[in-house]
């Protein structure tokens, strides 16, 4: 593989297991050292078509980048005209992403293609212009699609083909009409899909393998993702996972059934209205059908006080539409339509001033969620410039050491008497928050109550928050003008939330998949994901060392949520175990499966009394990684230990650890022989563990001497 390794642990230029994923280490500007499991994934890349399955900030397209490179002697290659290499993404508002990262990490021509409208006008000369002055052509997959049926190009002139969010095949998507026009060329390119989940839709487990099997025809590769799962999820983002019952909504003023009733009234007259129209003609009653409907979701999601928000906006949305209207018929439609939101309006105005926000007119979710905004307000800057402060920081779950998923029945016993749901903590206490929501006028509205709030609660004014629902605003819209300048609206958007100079983003699914965004310590689903890809995208967002992806529920959903929550988690599971590539047991690196480890090396008892606290050679990781957490730093630096394994010349493995230099423990531990290179880390963990409890470092509950804990979590009594 052009001289590339599988790096173990021992043999990583980059030092300590610990490191985070958006800490790629850079050794010149533009290049940077790939991680264990993305050098693995490279490697089977290299060998054969591949699907890379992994989950989101787990640095796919760097995977896709380095493929690349690598395989750019035949790009560069002048005596053979030189290849090109195609990157394809599913929709124009990934492909300057995309260009951008082969740019940084690579010194080869890229093109960037995203506009199908003005590439359909192009001459099979011009394209023959593309392709000899750009190496790597980054385009939606339409424009590609269009490129093979003109024949403007041929596939052999291709070395790679990467397909970005390649599950997306499994439907009835351009991906798949591009992989049948492959089928028949006897040079087709090298295949490489990306994708964060292989399923598009709700999928019950029982049918995943057959849905993994179906992907791998359409792509002709196999699925792929890192041998060691749990070192990926160590660079992957592990949220804090909770959900939230919101309990339902009591209205004793009956406005809300006032408001409900007059919208399905107009939508039943709508829908019965019996219109004869050409089939090619536009709808007269489509756009008040869906104002309607968006003022209904809105009412019954967030209630009537964001209802009669939302009428007022409508009302000012539809004089655009009346005033361009020429139909006669439509527009009486839209009239019809404007006067029951004033309607909406006056009957609000009865009931609470639409001055200020009065939240005996709001859903207990919108309740609930503010509730939790309150638990992030930052602490004084007294505390933030307090030594001690961040002495006694709470990094409890800052990252895991351990590979092994399996725990002692004490330390399940410990996690259980935790409360679910404890944050912030203070070293997370910088708010970067993104709610998913489904509906544009949900994100808009919310995003107006959640600044109201601000205004008129202290605990709430230190959000700044804003709001993203995708670049068009809507098919009907009668100028593109105006999609211009609403594309260029959320760009800025993005723009500041990456800046930090907003700290809450409220979103429909555009920022699921695809969009950049920085890592976040809260993810909120207002509304539940409805399949297991809208729930894998959106906990992958919550990226931050310690963060917290809460879904919030109604009480009569949250039994059949909680059924989906098992499927998803299994599902979850079996795409772990499907994609994870056969390790050779040849290979004198590989751990064993073995049922029990503690049989293997006997664990550290630190009182001899019946039920005392012991450590096992499955904990003494998380127990080492707890103890650098609590040790004196600034907050700038991340203390971590290091650990350092060899293979000895009779083929055992030994590990040696240093911890932190602020820890008094400072000569190196070094741990005894094992058959393998992970149950060597365990092994020196545990012997470390052991030198701690006794030089006074750990007391008789593994926790640090002298460095309790201040609790500044401020668990939510939810």
């Amino acid at each position: 593989m052009a001289g590339l390794q599988i790096m173990t642990p021992a043999s990583s230029p980059m030092g300590p297991f610990f490191g985070l994923p958006w800490q790629q280490e850079a050794i010149h500007d533009n290049i940077y050292t790939p991680r264990k499991y993305q050098v693995e994934l490279l490697e089977a890349a290299l060998d054969h078509n591949t699907i890379v399955c992994l989950n989101t900030g787990s640095g796919k397209t760097f995977i896709a980048v380095l493929l690349i490179k690598e395989l750019s002697c035949q790009i560069r290659d002048v005596n053979q005209h030189g290849k090109r290499t195609v990157f394809l993404v599913s929709s124009e508002t990934h492909v300057t992403q995309q260009v951008s990262a082969v740019r940084t990490h690579s010194d080869l021509k890229v093109g960037e293609y995203s506009s199908l409208k003005e590439t359909q006008l192009w001459t099979k000369e011009r394209w023959g212009h593309e392709f000899d002055e750009h190496q790597v052509l980054v385009m939606t997959c339409c424009i590609f699609l269009n490129i093979l049926k003109h024949d403007y190009v041929s596939l052999s002139k291709l070395n790679l083909l990467v397909f970005d969010e390649c599950h997306l095949a499994i439907q009835d998507h351009p991906y798949q009409r591009i992989m049948k026009i492959c089928e028949d060329c006897p040079l087709c390119p090298r295949i490489l899909g990306l994708t964060a989940s292989i399923l598009n839709g709700k999928c019950d487990p029982s049918e995943l393998e057959e849905k993994i099997q179906k992907l791998e025809k359409i792509l002709k590769s196999n699925a792929e993702t890192a041998t060691d799962l749990v070192v990926l999820d160590r660079y992957s983002s592990q949220p804090c996972e909770v959900v939230l019952d919101c309990g339902p909504y009591v209205d004793k003023s009956g406005l809300y059934d006032t408001l409900l009733y007059e919208l399905d009234e107009a939508l039943n007259f709508l829908n019965d209205c019996n219109v004869p129209a050409h089939p090619d003609d536009r709808s007269p009653m489509l756009i008040s059908k869906q104002i309607l409907t968006d003022c209904r979701a809105v009412l019954t999601i967030l209630g009537p006080w964001c209802a009669d928000k939302v009428a007022g906006m409508m009302v000012r949305e539809l004089q655009k539409y009346i005033k361009h209207e020429q139909e006669e018929l439509h527009r009486k439609f839209l009239l019809f339509t404007d006067t029951l939101l004033r309607k909406i309006h006056a009957l609000c105005e009865e009931h609470f001033s639409p001055a200020s926000l009065d939240l005996k007119f709001v859903t207990p979710k919108v309740i609930k969620l503010l509730e939790i905004l309150r638990k992030y307000k930052p602490f004084e800057r007294q505390q933030f410039e307090s030594v001690e402060w961040y002495n006694n920081r709470n990094q409890d779950n800052y990252v895991s050491w351990s590979d092994s998923e399996e725990e002692d029945d004490e330390e399940e016993l410990e996690d259980k008497e935790k409360p679910e749901a404890n944050f912030p903590s203070p070293f997370t206490n910088i708010l970067c928050g993104i709610i998913f929501v489904e509906r544009r006028y949900t994100a808009v509205v919310l995003n107006r109550l959640v600044k109201e709030a601000g205004k008129q609660d202290p605990e709430l004014a230190y959000i700044s928050s804003n709001f993203i629902t995708g670049h068009g605003i809507g098919k009907n819209q009668p100028r593109n003008k105006q999609m211009e300048v609403e594309f260029r609206k959320q760009e800025e958007v993005l723009r500041k939330f990456r800046a930090h100079e907003t700290n809450l983003l409220i979103a429909t699914s555009i920022v699921e998949e695809g969009v950049d965004i920085p890592k976040c310590n809260l993810v909120v689903r207002f509304d539940l994901p409805m399949d297991y890809r809208c729930y894998v995208q959106s906990k992958g967002r919550a990226r931050a060392p310690i963060s917290n992806y809460i879904m919030l529920a109604d009480s009569e959903k949250i039994k059949t949520f909680e059924e989906d929550l098992k499927t998803y988690k299994a599902i979850e599971k079996i795409l772990r175990n499907k994609c994870s590539k056969t390790v050779d047991p040849s290979d004198g690196g590989t751990e064993p499966v073995v049922e029990d480890d503690d049989n293997i090396f006997p664990p550290y008892v630190l009182r001899q009394d019946d039920g005392g606290p012991r450590v096992t050679i499955n904990t003494a990781i998380g127990h080492i990684n707890r103890y650098c957490a609590r040790l004196p730093s600034d907050p700038f630096t991340h203390l971590a230990p290091k650990c350092k394994t060899q293979e000895l010349a009779n083929g055992s493995f030994q590990s040696t650890l240093f911890l932190p230099i602020n820890s008094p423990l400072r000569a190196p531990v070094v741990g005894p022989p094992m058959n393998c290179a992970r149950l060597a880390e365990k092994a020196v963990a545990l012997v470390c563990c052991e030198k701690l409890h006794k030089t006074g470092e750990l007391d008789d509950h593994l926790m640090p001497v002298g460095k309790e804990t201040v609790k500044y979590e401020q668990e939510l009594d939810l």
